[in-house]
Protein backbone atom coordinates (compact mmCIF):
# COMPACT_ATOMS: atom_id res chain seq x y z
CA UNK A 1 0.00 0.00 0.00
CA UNK A 2 1.19 3.49 -0.71
CA UNK A 3 1.45 6.19 -3.30
CA UNK A 4 1.48 5.35 -7.00
CA UNK A 5 4.93 4.97 -8.51
CA UNK A 6 6.47 3.71 -11.74
CA UNK A 7 5.40 3.78 -15.37
CA UNK A 8 2.30 1.66 -14.78
CA UNK A 9 0.83 4.35 -12.52
CA UNK A 10 2.10 7.56 -14.15
CA UNK A 11 -1.31 9.24 -14.16
CA UNK A 12 -2.06 8.39 -10.54
CA UNK A 13 1.44 9.30 -9.43
CA UNK A 14 1.11 12.70 -11.02
CA UNK A 15 -2.18 13.23 -9.22
CA UNK A 16 -0.85 11.83 -5.96
CA UNK A 17 -3.70 9.33 -5.62
CA UNK A 18 -3.29 6.20 -3.51
CA UNK A 19 -3.80 2.81 -5.08
CA UNK A 20 -3.64 -0.90 -4.37
CA UNK A 21 -2.16 -3.40 -6.73
CA UNK A 22 -1.21 -7.06 -7.06
CA UNK A 23 2.26 -8.51 -7.19
CA UNK A 24 2.83 -12.06 -8.41
CA UNK A 25 6.06 -12.06 -6.43
CA UNK A 26 4.89 -10.55 -3.14
CA UNK A 27 1.36 -12.02 -3.33
CA UNK A 28 -0.71 -9.03 -2.23
CA UNK A 29 -3.85 -7.76 -3.89
CA UNK A 30 -6.10 -4.72 -3.93
CA UNK A 31 -9.02 -3.08 -5.76
CA UNK A 32 -7.12 -2.38 -9.00
CA UNK A 33 -6.32 -6.03 -9.61
CA UNK A 34 -9.82 -7.22 -8.73
CA UNK A 35 -11.40 -4.63 -11.00
CA UNK A 36 -9.01 -5.41 -13.84
CA UNK A 37 -9.60 -9.13 -13.52
CA UNK A 38 -13.37 -8.71 -13.47
CA UNK A 39 -13.35 -6.35 -16.44
CA UNK A 40 -11.00 -8.54 -18.41
CA UNK A 41 -12.63 -11.92 -18.00
CA UNK A 42 -16.22 -10.71 -18.39
CA UNK A 43 -15.95 -7.58 -20.48
CA UNK A 44 -13.61 -8.79 -23.21
CA UNK A 45 -15.08 -12.23 -23.89
CA UNK A 46 -17.06 -13.15 -27.00
CA UNK A 47 -20.23 -15.20 -27.13
CA UNK A 48 -19.91 -18.73 -28.44
CA UNK A 49 -23.51 -18.87 -29.61
CA UNK A 50 -24.69 -19.90 -33.03
CA UNK A 51 -22.91 -21.01 -36.15
CA UNK A 52 -20.89 -24.17 -36.27
CA UNK A 53 -18.92 -25.12 -39.33
CA UNK A 54 -19.84 -28.40 -40.94
CA UNK A 55 -17.12 -31.00 -40.79
CA UNK A 56 -14.98 -29.19 -38.22
CA UNK A 57 -15.52 -31.50 -35.28
CA UNK A 58 -12.97 -33.64 -33.54
CA UNK A 59 -13.15 -36.64 -31.21
CA UNK A 60 -16.62 -38.18 -31.36
CA UNK A 61 -18.37 -34.81 -31.48
CA UNK A 62 -16.82 -33.58 -28.25
CA UNK A 63 -14.55 -30.91 -29.75
CA UNK A 64 -14.89 -28.27 -32.43
CA UNK A 65 -12.11 -26.77 -34.49
CA UNK A 66 -12.12 -23.04 -34.15
CA UNK A 67 -11.89 -22.03 -37.81
CA UNK A 68 -13.94 -19.06 -39.11
CA UNK A 69 -12.26 -15.55 -39.50
CA UNK A 70 -9.62 -13.06 -38.03
CA UNK A 71 -7.45 -9.99 -38.07
CA UNK A 72 -6.12 -7.23 -35.84
CA UNK A 73 -4.53 -3.82 -35.39
CA UNK A 74 -1.34 -3.14 -37.29
CA UNK A 75 0.76 -0.15 -38.21
CA UNK A 76 2.39 -0.45 -41.68
CA UNK A 77 6.05 -1.32 -41.35
CA UNK A 78 5.82 -1.94 -37.61
CA UNK A 79 7.90 -4.87 -36.40
CA UNK A 80 7.43 -6.31 -32.95
CA UNK A 81 10.78 -7.02 -31.32
CA UNK A 82 12.28 -10.37 -30.42
CA UNK A 83 11.46 -11.98 -27.11
CA UNK A 84 13.78 -10.81 -24.33
CA UNK A 85 14.92 -12.67 -21.25
CA UNK A 86 13.11 -10.49 -18.71
CA UNK A 87 10.60 -12.19 -16.40
CA UNK A 88 6.83 -12.00 -16.86
CA UNK A 89 5.25 -8.62 -16.06
CA UNK A 90 5.34 -8.59 -12.24
CA UNK A 91 2.63 -5.95 -11.55
CA UNK A 92 -0.94 -5.88 -12.87
CA UNK A 93 -2.20 -2.46 -13.90
CA UNK A 94 -5.74 -1.67 -15.07
CA UNK A 95 -4.69 -2.30 -18.70
CA UNK A 96 -2.46 -5.35 -18.35
CA UNK A 97 -4.58 -7.37 -20.80
CA UNK A 98 -4.80 -4.43 -23.20
CA UNK A 99 -1.02 -4.01 -23.14
CA UNK A 100 -0.42 -7.66 -24.02
CA UNK A 101 -3.00 -7.59 -26.83
CA UNK A 102 -1.58 -4.35 -28.21
CA UNK A 103 1.86 -5.88 -28.57
CA UNK A 104 0.69 -8.96 -30.46
CA UNK A 105 -2.35 -7.76 -32.43
CA UNK A 106 -0.47 -6.00 -35.27
CA UNK A 107 0.72 -9.41 -36.48
CA UNK A 108 -2.70 -11.11 -36.42
CA UNK A 109 -4.39 -11.60 -39.79
CA UNK A 110 -7.70 -12.85 -41.16
CA UNK A 111 -7.58 -15.80 -43.55
CA UNK A 112 -10.52 -16.51 -45.86
CA UNK A 113 -10.69 -19.63 -47.97
CA UNK A 114 -12.98 -19.58 -51.01
CA UNK A 115 -13.81 -23.06 -52.26
CA UNK A 116 -14.73 -23.91 -55.83
CA UNK A 117 -17.94 -22.45 -57.17
CA UNK A 118 -20.95 -24.72 -57.17
CA UNK A 119 -23.34 -24.77 -60.16
CA UNK A 120 -21.50 -21.77 -61.53
CA UNK A 121 -22.77 -19.23 -59.01
CA UNK A 122 -22.44 -20.55 -55.45
CA UNK A 123 -19.17 -20.20 -53.59
CA UNK A 124 -18.37 -21.71 -50.22
CA UNK A 125 -16.25 -19.58 -47.91
CA UNK A 126 -14.43 -20.61 -44.76
CA UNK A 127 -12.26 -18.56 -42.45
CA UNK A 128 -9.71 -18.58 -39.73
CA UNK A 129 -6.92 -16.58 -38.21
CA UNK A 130 -3.17 -16.48 -38.56
CA UNK A 131 -0.13 -14.75 -37.14
CA UNK A 132 2.77 -13.22 -39.06
CA UNK A 133 6.04 -14.77 -37.89
CA UNK A 134 8.39 -13.10 -40.39
CA UNK A 135 8.39 -9.58 -41.83
CA UNK A 136 8.58 -11.10 -45.33
CA UNK A 137 4.95 -12.23 -45.05
CA UNK A 138 5.34 -15.73 -43.61
CA UNK A 139 2.22 -16.63 -41.63
CA UNK A 140 1.56 -19.45 -39.18
CA UNK A 141 -1.95 -20.90 -38.95
CA UNK A 142 -3.83 -24.19 -38.56
CA UNK A 143 -3.78 -26.80 -41.30
CA UNK A 144 -7.55 -27.23 -41.06
CA UNK A 145 -8.01 -23.51 -41.84
CA UNK A 146 -6.31 -23.77 -45.23
CA UNK A 147 -7.81 -27.13 -46.11
CA UNK A 148 -11.37 -25.85 -45.60
CA UNK A 149 -12.25 -28.41 -43.01
CA UNK A 150 -10.89 -31.42 -44.88
CA UNK A 151 -8.95 -33.78 -42.66
CA UNK A 152 -6.20 -36.29 -43.41
CA UNK A 153 -2.86 -36.37 -45.16
CA UNK A 154 -4.41 -35.99 -48.62
CA UNK A 155 -6.42 -32.85 -47.82
CA UNK A 156 -5.17 -30.25 -50.29
CA UNK A 157 -6.38 -26.64 -50.62
CA UNK A 158 -8.28 -26.24 -53.89
CA UNK A 159 -9.54 -22.68 -53.77
CA UNK A 160 -8.37 -19.12 -53.27
CA UNK A 161 -6.77 -17.99 -50.04
CA UNK A 162 -7.23 -14.34 -49.08
CA UNK A 163 -5.23 -12.79 -46.24
CA UNK A 164 -6.56 -9.51 -44.82
CA UNK A 165 -4.56 -7.04 -42.75
CA UNK A 166 -5.98 -4.58 -40.25
CA UNK A 167 -5.54 -1.60 -42.56
CA UNK A 168 -7.83 -3.19 -45.15
CA UNK A 169 -5.16 -4.47 -47.52
CA UNK A 170 -5.75 -7.93 -48.92
CA UNK A 171 -3.26 -10.39 -50.37
CA UNK A 172 -3.53 -13.73 -52.08
CA UNK A 173 -1.96 -16.35 -49.84
CA UNK A 174 -0.02 -19.42 -50.91
CA UNK A 175 0.10 -22.53 -48.74
CA UNK A 176 3.80 -23.34 -48.44
CA UNK A 177 3.51 -26.20 -45.96
CA UNK A 178 0.60 -28.06 -44.38
CA UNK A 179 1.12 -30.70 -41.70
CA UNK A 180 -1.95 -32.67 -40.65
CA UNK A 181 -0.15 -34.44 -37.79
CA UNK A 182 0.39 -31.20 -35.89
CA UNK A 183 -2.53 -29.35 -37.57
CA UNK A 184 -0.19 -26.50 -38.48
CA UNK A 185 0.38 -24.77 -41.79
CA UNK A 186 2.56 -22.01 -43.19
CA UNK A 187 1.10 -19.45 -45.59
CA UNK A 188 3.06 -16.85 -47.55
CA UNK A 189 1.95 -13.47 -48.89
CA UNK A 190 4.01 -11.11 -51.05
CA UNK A 191 4.29 -7.51 -49.89
CA UNK A 192 6.84 -4.86 -50.86
CA UNK A 193 6.88 -3.46 -47.33
CA UNK A 194 8.02 -5.17 -44.17
CA UNK A 195 5.10 -6.46 -42.20
CA UNK A 196 4.65 -6.49 -38.41
CA UNK A 197 5.63 -9.82 -36.92
CA UNK A 198 4.96 -11.43 -33.57
CA UNK A 199 7.54 -12.42 -31.00
CA UNK A 200 7.58 -16.13 -30.22
CA UNK A 201 7.75 -17.06 -26.55
CA UNK A 202 8.63 -20.36 -24.88
CA UNK A 203 5.72 -22.69 -24.09
CA UNK A 204 8.03 -24.83 -21.95
CA UNK A 205 8.03 -22.09 -19.31
CA UNK A 206 4.28 -21.61 -18.95
CA UNK A 207 2.51 -22.44 -15.68
CA UNK A 208 -0.99 -23.41 -14.60
CA UNK A 209 -2.93 -20.31 -13.56
CA UNK A 210 -0.88 -17.98 -15.75
CA UNK A 211 -2.80 -15.20 -17.53
CA UNK A 212 -3.11 -15.55 -21.31
CA UNK A 213 -4.77 -13.61 -24.13
CA UNK A 214 -6.35 -15.10 -27.27
CA UNK A 215 -6.61 -13.05 -30.47
CA UNK A 216 -8.57 -13.76 -33.64
CA UNK A 217 -11.93 -13.44 -35.35
CA UNK A 218 -14.52 -15.69 -33.70
CA UNK A 219 -17.69 -16.00 -35.77
CA UNK A 220 -16.14 -13.55 -38.29
CA UNK A 221 -15.96 -10.80 -35.63
CA UNK A 222 -12.57 -9.39 -36.48
CA UNK A 223 -10.13 -7.88 -33.98
CA UNK A 224 -11.59 -9.80 -31.04
CA UNK A 225 -9.62 -10.29 -27.85
CA UNK A 226 -10.45 -12.69 -25.01
CA UNK A 227 -8.52 -13.49 -21.86
CA UNK A 228 -8.24 -16.19 -19.25
CA UNK A 229 -5.76 -18.46 -17.54
CA UNK A 230 -3.90 -21.64 -18.42
CA UNK A 231 -5.87 -24.58 -17.05
CA UNK A 232 -3.39 -27.32 -18.03
CA UNK A 233 0.06 -27.00 -19.57
CA UNK A 234 0.32 -30.46 -21.12
CA UNK A 235 -3.06 -31.93 -21.98
CA UNK A 236 -2.35 -35.24 -23.73
CA UNK A 237 -3.92 -35.77 -27.14
CA UNK A 238 -4.93 -39.27 -26.02
CA UNK A 239 -7.05 -37.72 -23.24
CA UNK A 240 -8.94 -35.80 -25.92
CA UNK A 241 -9.45 -38.81 -28.16
CA UNK A 242 -7.33 -37.32 -30.94
CA UNK A 243 -5.94 -40.40 -32.63
CA UNK A 244 -2.90 -39.75 -34.79
CA UNK A 245 -2.10 -36.40 -33.18
CA UNK A 246 1.56 -35.92 -32.32
CA UNK A 247 1.26 -33.04 -29.94
CA UNK A 248 0.07 -32.21 -26.46
CA UNK A 249 -2.08 -29.13 -25.95
CA UNK A 250 -2.31 -26.07 -23.75
CA UNK A 251 -5.74 -25.97 -22.12
CA UNK A 252 -7.17 -22.55 -21.34
CA UNK A 253 -10.44 -21.00 -20.24
CA UNK A 254 -9.92 -18.05 -22.60
CA UNK A 255 -12.80 -18.09 -25.10
CA UNK A 256 -11.72 -19.76 -28.36
CA UNK A 257 -14.51 -20.16 -30.90
CA UNK A 258 -14.92 -20.89 -34.60
CA UNK A 259 -12.82 -18.29 -36.37
CA UNK A 260 -10.07 -18.23 -33.73
CA UNK A 261 -8.26 -21.16 -35.35
CA UNK A 262 -4.70 -20.23 -36.24
CA UNK A 263 -4.69 -17.12 -34.10
CA UNK A 264 -2.15 -16.63 -31.31
CA UNK A 265 -2.40 -17.34 -27.60
CA UNK A 266 -0.04 -14.86 -25.94
CA UNK A 267 1.40 -14.22 -22.50
CA UNK A 268 1.38 -10.84 -20.75
CA UNK A 269 4.54 -9.81 -22.59
CA UNK A 270 2.70 -10.22 -25.89
CA UNK A 271 4.74 -13.28 -26.88
CA UNK A 272 3.05 -16.09 -28.76
CA UNK A 273 3.01 -19.23 -26.61
CA UNK A 274 0.39 -21.18 -28.54
CA UNK A 275 -1.76 -21.42 -31.68
CA UNK A 276 -5.48 -21.52 -30.92
CA UNK A 277 -7.04 -24.66 -32.39
CA UNK A 278 -10.31 -26.00 -30.95
CA UNK A 279 -12.74 -26.01 -28.05
CA UNK A 280 -14.92 -28.53 -26.22
CA UNK A 281 -18.47 -28.52 -27.58
CA UNK A 282 -20.15 -29.66 -24.39
CA UNK A 283 -18.62 -27.06 -22.08
CA UNK A 284 -17.63 -23.43 -21.86
CA UNK A 285 -14.13 -22.39 -20.85
CA UNK A 286 -12.46 -25.54 -22.16
CA UNK A 287 -10.31 -24.58 -25.15
CA UNK A 288 -7.02 -25.83 -26.55
CA UNK A 289 -3.95 -24.38 -28.23
CA UNK A 290 -0.94 -25.99 -29.86
CA UNK A 291 2.26 -25.12 -27.92
CA UNK A 292 4.55 -22.75 -29.79
CA UNK A 293 7.46 -25.18 -29.34
CA UNK A 294 5.58 -27.60 -31.61
CA UNK A 295 5.11 -24.77 -34.11
CA UNK A 296 8.83 -23.94 -33.94
CA UNK A 297 9.60 -27.51 -34.98
CA UNK A 298 7.28 -27.19 -38.00
CA UNK A 299 8.82 -23.81 -38.91
CA UNK A 300 12.34 -25.25 -38.69
CA UNK A 301 11.38 -28.24 -40.83
CA UNK A 302 9.81 -25.96 -43.44
CA UNK A 303 12.89 -23.74 -43.62
CA UNK A 304 15.21 -26.75 -43.81
CA UNK A 305 13.32 -29.18 -46.05
CA UNK A 306 10.39 -27.24 -47.45
CA UNK A 307 8.08 -29.68 -45.67
CA UNK A 308 7.74 -31.45 -42.33
CA UNK A 309 9.96 -34.53 -42.24
CA UNK A 310 9.32 -37.11 -39.53
CA UNK A 311 10.89 -40.55 -39.20
CA UNK A 312 8.49 -43.46 -39.01
CA UNK A 313 8.95 -47.01 -37.75
CA UNK A 314 5.35 -48.23 -37.60
CA UNK A 315 4.48 -49.09 -34.01
CA UNK A 316 2.03 -48.01 -31.33
CA UNK A 317 3.50 -47.42 -27.89
CA UNK A 318 2.14 -47.58 -24.35
CA UNK A 319 3.90 -46.34 -21.22
CA UNK A 320 4.18 -49.00 -18.52
CA UNK A 321 3.46 -47.93 -14.95
CA UNK A 322 4.09 -50.15 -11.91
CA UNK A 323 0.35 -50.79 -11.62
CA UNK A 324 -0.01 -51.71 -15.29
CA UNK A 325 3.00 -54.04 -15.15
CA UNK A 326 1.49 -55.82 -12.13
CA UNK A 327 -1.84 -56.18 -13.90
CA UNK A 328 -0.24 -57.56 -17.07
CA UNK A 329 1.78 -60.06 -15.04
CA UNK A 330 -1.39 -61.24 -13.30
CA UNK A 331 -3.05 -61.80 -16.66
CA UNK A 332 -0.07 -63.50 -18.27
CA UNK A 333 2.66 -65.14 -16.20
CA UNK A 334 4.93 -65.17 -19.27
CA UNK A 335 4.91 -61.35 -19.43
CA UNK A 336 8.50 -60.01 -19.41
CA UNK A 337 10.05 -59.55 -15.99
CA UNK A 338 10.77 -55.81 -16.24
CA UNK A 339 10.32 -52.80 -13.97
CA UNK A 340 9.90 -50.20 -16.73
CA UNK A 341 9.79 -49.84 -20.50
CA UNK A 342 7.52 -49.06 -23.44
CA UNK A 343 4.99 -51.70 -24.48
CA UNK A 344 4.39 -52.26 -28.20
CA UNK A 345 0.71 -53.28 -28.45
CA UNK A 346 0.58 -53.03 -32.24
CA UNK A 347 3.02 -53.25 -35.16
CA UNK A 348 2.04 -51.85 -38.57
CA UNK A 349 2.06 -54.57 -41.23
CA UNK A 350 4.75 -53.94 -43.84
CA UNK A 351 6.36 -51.17 -41.79
CA UNK A 352 10.00 -50.78 -40.77
CA UNK A 353 9.40 -52.23 -37.29
CA UNK A 354 7.87 -55.41 -38.64
CA UNK A 355 10.74 -55.75 -41.11
CA UNK A 356 13.17 -55.44 -38.18
CA UNK A 357 11.40 -58.21 -36.26
CA UNK A 358 9.34 -56.34 -33.64
CA UNK A 359 6.22 -58.14 -32.52
CA UNK A 360 3.08 -57.04 -30.67
CA UNK A 361 3.69 -57.57 -26.95
CA UNK A 362 7.37 -56.67 -27.08
CA UNK A 363 8.59 -54.22 -24.46
CA UNK A 364 11.22 -51.69 -25.57
CA UNK A 365 13.68 -51.29 -22.69
CA UNK A 366 16.50 -49.55 -24.56
CA UNK A 367 16.61 -47.44 -27.69
CA UNK A 368 19.98 -46.49 -29.17
CA UNK A 369 21.65 -47.57 -25.94
CA UNK A 370 19.44 -45.45 -23.66
CA UNK A 371 16.85 -46.82 -21.24
CA UNK A 372 13.34 -45.62 -22.12
CA UNK A 373 10.16 -45.44 -20.08
CA UNK A 374 7.88 -43.30 -22.27
CA UNK A 375 6.89 -43.24 -25.92
CA UNK A 376 7.94 -39.59 -26.07
CA UNK A 377 11.50 -40.65 -25.25
CA UNK A 378 11.52 -43.06 -28.20
CA UNK A 379 10.19 -40.33 -30.48
CA UNK A 380 12.90 -37.90 -29.28
CA UNK A 381 15.61 -40.52 -29.88
CA UNK A 382 14.31 -41.14 -33.40
CA UNK A 383 15.37 -37.60 -34.23
CA UNK A 384 14.53 -36.17 -37.64
CA UNK A 385 16.64 -38.29 -39.98
CA UNK A 386 15.03 -40.67 -42.43
CA UNK A 387 16.83 -43.91 -43.33
CA UNK A 388 18.84 -43.97 -40.11
CA UNK A 389 19.51 -47.29 -38.32
CA UNK A 390 18.43 -47.55 -34.67
CA UNK A 391 19.30 -50.24 -32.16
CA UNK A 392 16.29 -51.48 -30.19
CA UNK A 393 16.52 -53.80 -27.17
CA UNK A 394 13.21 -55.54 -26.47
CA UNK A 395 12.14 -57.77 -23.58
CA UNK A 396 9.97 -60.74 -24.45
CA UNK A 397 8.08 -63.51 -22.71
CA UNK A 398 9.90 -65.76 -20.22
CA UNK A 399 12.67 -63.22 -19.59
CA UNK A 400 14.19 -63.23 -23.09
CA UNK A 401 15.86 -60.09 -24.45
CA UNK A 402 16.55 -59.44 -28.13
CA UNK A 403 18.52 -56.76 -29.96
CA UNK A 404 16.92 -55.56 -33.19
CA UNK A 405 17.87 -52.95 -35.78
CA UNK A 406 15.24 -50.81 -37.45
CA UNK A 407 15.65 -48.36 -40.33
CA UNK A 408 13.33 -45.35 -40.32
CA UNK A 409 11.20 -44.24 -43.24
CA UNK A 410 9.61 -40.85 -43.83
CA UNK A 411 6.17 -40.53 -42.30
CA UNK A 412 3.34 -39.39 -44.53
CA UNK A 413 2.09 -36.03 -43.24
Amino acid sequence: LGRAAGPTREGQARAGKPFWTFSSRAGWIGPDAATAAKTTTHGMGCSSAGQSRSGLFMGAGLFSLAGAGAYACLSPGQVIGEADSEPEVPHFGPHFISDAAEKASPAVVNITYSASKLAGFLEAKFGGSGVIIDADGTILTNAHVVSAGKQGAKAKPSGDLTVSLQDGRQFTGRVMCSDSKSDLAIVKIDCKEKLPMASLGDSRKIRIGQWVVALGSPLHLQNSVTAGIISCVERKSAELGLLGSRTDYIQTDAAINQGNSGGPLVNLKGEVIGINTFKALAADGVSFSIPIETAKFVIHQYKTYGRVVRPYIGIKMLELTDQLISQLKERDRAFPSISSGVLVPQVTPGGPAEAAGLNPGDVIVKFDGKAVQKGEEVIDLLGHEVGKKHEVVVARAHGRKTVLYVFTEEAVS
